[in-house]
């Protein structure tokens, strides 16, 4: 892997960008650029676990960021070309590219909620790497977040009433990248999708539940503990009671107290 020079590193992407709007181009350009600095010499001894799937050229930050602070003009002159870009990387077997592919999806202004809706469906498979759902519901949400929130409120709830347990737990990994920003205060839409998840949950989304009400406490323990005592007034499966049990550690004493008698009750 050579060493980034800035200066060289400029020009490799400026070369890139030439071919945006040639996706496919684009893309085995893409590759190129990432196999030239490639670590190949890192094992996974040298990694943290678990490991991607998805093949990955181990890149160094400073090319990641330089590349997605070039792109963003791009995006942000030509959104539909963008997309289109977009979705050709996503067809990259290479984790980072895939991961570019997030980028430019979360940071496309494009104005057909429908066509974003689209790609995420396509992109959401069970078995996706971890690293990739994450940024996929988070990053690659953005521009539905902020500009589509009907649409958005929708999609979660197209996941949370799947049949499919691994596509509910992206359901409530996706509500769980809204509670997570910091200007979140839209907690009757949070409360209104979770509830039916929460009053007969599924086992295998259990740790995805107790990661959601984490959070959901961290920014409102108050209103957290009202809901989650409103939840066990109606809720018969005893999962729930163990669920809210495990995060009564997490509410401050003053909360605590009132909710753990609503458990003993």
């Amino acid at each position: 892997m050579p060493a980034v020079n800035p200066t060289r590193l400029k020009g490799q992407i400026e070369e890139l960008l030439d071919f945006f709007y040639a996706p496919k181009v684009f893309r085995r350009r893409l590759q190129d650029l990432c196999s030239l600095y490639a670590n190949r010499s890192l094992h996974h001894g040298d990694m943290p676990q678990p490991q991607p799937v998805s093949p990955m050229y181990h890149l160094p930050p400073p090319l990641i960021r330089q590349l997605q602070m070039d792109l963003k003009p791009h995006i942000l002159k030509d959104p539909q070309a963008a997309f289109e870009l977009g979705e050709e990387l996503w067809n990259d077997s290479h984790f980072e590219i895939k991961q570019l592919a997030v980028y430019i999806l979360g940071n496309t202004p494009i104005e057909e909620p429908d066509l974003i809706v689209e790609q995420l469906e396509n992109c959401l498979d069970p078995d996706l790497d971890e690293g990739l759902k994450s940024t996929l519901l988070s990053t690659g949400t953005l521009t539905l977040q902020n500009k589509f929130p009907i649409e958005w409120e929708n999609f979660l709830q197209s996941l949370l009433n799947h049949s499919d347990p691994k596509m509910i737990g992206f359901g409530i990994q996706g509500l769980q990248a809204s509670v997570e920003r910091t200007n979140f205060n839209n907690f009757p839409m949070a409360f209104r999708l979770l509830s039916p998840r929460l009053q007969n949950p599924d086992p295998t989304n259990m740790e995805e539940l107790e990661n959601l009400i984490e959070i959901l406490i961290r920014q409102s323990p108050t209103e957290t503990a009202f809901f989650l005592k409103q939840t066990l007034s109606i809720s018969r499966s005893p999962e729930t009671a163990k669920l809210i049990k495990r995060c009564l550690p997490l509410f401050p004493e003053s909360v605590r107290q009132d909710l753990k008698s609503s458990l003993e009750g």
